[in-house]
């Protein structure tokens, strides 16, 4: 009898183990998502004063992109902003994206020579287009530049926990059209802000 006893006491305590961990770990992720949450404010970031044109490119979802990378309100270089800040606008999903890079043509602008890369058009059907700038990525204000690499980063919207966060990155030709993936990105790293519209 002091076998069975002993036996339930520790089936007891595993299973109270269990529980408690659980409480526990479903507790820290409320707190954190709750935090995060409180913190919008902090993350609210303005584009009132910022002149932002977007164009219908005649997607099927009816999606409308911004013509160019958001810029800062002085309108002098590309705005580069961490996903939290990011995420606090209207940056576009990863099938936004795909839709974007499968129903418009994609056009490389290079130097004269063809020796360096400026960006690529994206040409839609009905005539408009938009600008995507060559840009890397920041680590604290150091840009994180590779001298003649044709890159192109910006956010895309990723609502799983952690903090790697979904990106575009867009590289080299294949198939005569720029390469398009989906990368993993430390969340406080600085990218570009690229905008959409659905309205």
């Amino acid at each position: 009898m002091e076998n069975l006893n002993e036996r339930a006491a520790n089936y007891a305590a595993e299973k109270t183990n269990e529980l408690l961990a659980k409480v526990i770990a479903q507790a820290y992720a409320d707190g954190y998502r709750d935090g995060l949450k409180n913190r919008d404010g902090e993350y609210a970031y303005s584009i009132s004063n910022c002149d932002i044109k977007f164009v219908d490119l005649g997607l099927p979802s009816r999606t409308k992109w911004a013509i160019g990378f958001l810029e800062e309100e002085n309108g002098k270089a590309k705005d580069y902003q961490p996903y939290a800040k990011a995420a606090a606008m209207e940056i576009p999903t990863k099938a936004q994206v795909e839709e974007l890079m499968n129903y418009c043509d994609l056009r490389e602008n290079r130097s004269s020579g063809g020796q360096i890369f400026y960006g690529i058009y994206c040409l839609g059907i009905t005539g408009s287009e938009i600008y995507l700038d060559g840009a890397n990525y920041k680590i604290g204000d150091e840009s994180q530049y590779t001298w003649g690499k044709f890159q192109i980063f910006f956010w895309i919207r990723d609502d799983e926990d952690g903090n790697q966060k979904n990106a575009v990155r867009i590289t080299g030709l294949k198939d005569g059209k720029p390469k398009m993936e989906i990368v993993k990105l430390f969340s406080g790293f600085k990218l570009p802000v690229m905008l959409v519209s659905n309205k």
